[in-house]
């Protein structure tokens, strides 16, 4: 199972590729970006950081193309492989609530306007192309350079995405640690493999490393909000491994406009967190690579350039010894 790790732009982009180099040097597989209009752009950070690495992939998690058209998403990802040598995935994602609540945008139809990006973006690493979707069109486009043609990922929870990125992708990236769930993903992943594809499974997910198992738990509930409490598929509650008067309970707040971290319990926090002694945290990551899961994208708390380094050793020395 390979290690990645979330790096935030809510820093300096110069900062984040030095934190690249150092997660690099730990020993880490890989460095995921989320892009998002209201942080420092993730392709200028991606371009940085692989000037500054030598053998870390580098990726996106995620990428909407409601917010970079697809044939710019081809563009970017080929400059991005061309600099990092072939080192670059790009994940796909309709978007989030932001989306709507703040840039005023409907999300119409976002499986097809996922099946229509990639189709585009892959086109576009070949050559010519055409694509006339209900959502983006290309007419006898293409890139004036080339370069090596990157992985996608698409972003999943409900099983038409799931089965989608089965069919088209080269991976999917999810949330939901529970056995129910993995064995949910992967089998909407080979529902929708028509020839057998290969398609890794990825999960996101926040950890913290504390020898107090009760003091991990109660900083992460805050995280964990708007991944229990937001807006997925009833028939996920259970598939979570989650109470479902506790989720109905958090999700009814959530829409009033409270964010009650004190409502998040702890089967919340370990459905999508890992908190707990390095031993907990290295046996959470055993069990997941049992499980199937190909590679973690891990997340840990926010702060300042040595502190996210002294974060990441810490970590590095609960699962990667």
């Amino acid at each position: 199972m390979k290690y990645g790790v979330t790096v935030r732009l809510d820093r300096p982009l110069t900062e984040a590729a030095e934190l690249a180099q150092r997660i690099e040097s730990l020993g880490f597989d890989g460095v995921w970006l989320a892009d998002h209009y209201f942080a420092r752009d993730a392709v200028a950070a991606l371009t940085l950081m692989a000037e500054r690495t030598s053998r870390v992939t580098l990726g996106t998690a995620v990428v909407s193309p409601f917010l970079r058209h697809p044939a710019l998403l081809a563009s970017a990802t080929a400059t991005v492989q061309e600099i990092s040598g072939g080192r670059f995935i790009l994940g796909v994602g309709p978007g989030g609530f932001e989306f709507a609540t703040q840039l005023g945008m409907k999300i119409a139809r976002p499986l097809g306007a996922t099946k229509e990006t990639v189709e585009i973006v892959r086109g576009l690493q070949r050559g010519v192309t055409d694509v006339h979707g209900t959502t983006f069109a290309v007419t006898q486009a293409r890139l004036q350079f080339t370069a090596p043609a990157s992985p996608i990922y698409l972003a999943a929870r409900g099983p038409k995405m799931l089965q989608l990125a089965g069919r088209i992708a080269d991976g999917v990236i999810t949330h939901g640690l529970a056995k129910t769930h993995i064995d949910y993903v992967r089998s909407n992943v080979a529902t929708g493999s028509s020839d057998g594809r290969a398609t890794s499974v990825v999960l996101m997910l926040d950890v913290e490393i504390d020898e107090s198992r009760a003091a991990a738990v109660d900083r992460l509930r805050p995280r964990c909000i708007t991944m229990a409490g937001g807006s997925y598929a009833d028939e996920l509650i259970e598939v979570y491994g989650l109470d479902r008067d506790d989720v109905t309970a958090l999700r009814t707040a959530v829409r009033a406009g409270r964010e009650p971290a004190s409502m998040v319990t702890d089967e919340m926090v370990d459905g999508f967190c890992v908190a707990g002694p390095p031993g907990h945290v290295a046996d959470r990551m055993a069990e997941l690579r049992d499980l199937g899961v190909d590679e973690v994208i891990l997340s840990v708390s926010p702060g300042d350039l040595d502190e996210c380094t002294h974060y990441f050793t810490e970590l590095a020395k609960a699962v990667l010894q």
